[in-house]
């Protein structure tokens, strides 16, 4: 045997050894995580329906994970603080964004804000919801057409509220539906859903966009009319006697917000695929279903690579409404 084939040999043993070495250390960093407590990150304040859905998703991951899972609210920002908040903690998969349009809004209204989409990576859908356009019952608006003609009153302004400033689903919305009607839209900032209806039963705006549980916990009130919903054609489960915008001639106005899990990007890969798992099978339980019903959330039918796409076309959505609005 000459000395290069010896060589060669003991280079391919050795090869083979790093090679069990390294899915020995992969196997190993799967069982051994969590290694502490996951936080799960929620760019909200506590009570929304989004910090519901959040502390039963926690619930139901530290069975899984057969750790400890909490909830961290760091509302603001646009829930820009929310994700600097991930972003500062190591990459180890014990920090977990839950993932919302915020994190590409806020990024949007402020450049400069101190991460980039790339930062993150989502691991599952959670849920999805359509929005609901609430008006004054006091302006006897039954119809798209009545909006339009209370604009007329006003030298064809309506006042939608809106949560934030910038692009975002609301101020998109209600321009779209504004370019349908011939309006002018002017949008009044709120800082919360509640807040945002309870202005449009005053009558201080014209229109609110609520997400469809804020406005199944309202439909009775007779102070606020539902017009019309962003879903697609066909009954929604949680207000199955209103009508798309589909089904009333506007085609631009469907819209859906979609709420996700995240992690750091640059987490192990095998730690990821561990999370990647294990949150997967826990959105798709019949736990979660529950939860998401008991707050009108919908479940998100498809694949983690569906909802991924989809992201992506919300975002270049708001890219486009961005640069509309620079050339204003």
């Amino acid at each position: 045997m000459t000395i290069p084939h010896r060589i060669r040999v003991r280079a391919l043993a050795g090869a083979a050894l790093l090679g069990l070495v390294s899915l020995h250390g992969a196997a190993w960093a799967q069982e051994a995580f969590p290694g502490k407590t996951v936080k799960f990150i929620v760019p909200y304040p506590p009570g929304a329906s989004t910090d519901n859905l959040a502390r039963a998703f926690a619930q139901e991951l530290a069975k899984e994970l057969k750790g400890t899972v909490i909830v961290e609210n760091k509302p603001g920002g646009g829930t820009t603080i929310g994700a600097l908040a991930v972003k500062s903690l190591p990459a180890d998969g014990h920090a977990l964004l839950f993932q919302v349009d915020g994190l590409y809004n806020g990024k949007l209204a402020t450049p400069s804000v101190g991460y980039e989409y790339s930062d993150f990576e989502i691991l599952s859908p959670l849920a999805q919801t359509p929005y609901a356009l609430v008006v004054p019952a006091s302006h006897n608006i039954q119809r798209l057409e009545d909006l339009k003609a209370h604009a007329a009153k006003k030298k064809g302004e309506l006042d939608f509220g809106v949560l934030g400033m910038g692009v975002n689903q609301y101020s998109v919305l209600g321009r779209n539906l504004s370019r349908h009607l011939g309006v002018t839209p002017r949008m009044i900032p709120y800082k919360g859903g509640m807040e945002g209806v309870t202005a449009v039963m005053t009558g201080e705006i014209d229109a609110y966009f609520a997400t469809v549980g804020l406005a199944y916990a309202q439909k009775d009130n007779p102070k606020i009319k539902l017009l019309a919903l962003t879903g697609d054609a066909g009954k929604n489960k949680f207000l199955p006697n209103l009508k798309s915008f589909t089904e009333l001639g506007v085609k631009d106005m469907v819209f859906k917000s979609l709420y996700g899990v995240a992690i750091r990007a640059n987490t192990p890969p095998a730690i990821k695929a561990r999370l990647e798992q294990a949150v997967r099978k826990v959105a798709d339980s019949e736990e979660m279903k529950k939860a998401r019903a008991q707050i009108s959330l919908e479940d998100y039918p498809g694949s983690v690579e569906d909802y991924r796409a989809e992201v992506q076309r919300n975002l270049q959505m708001y890219q486009a409404a961005q640069a509309l609005e620079a050339r204003r």
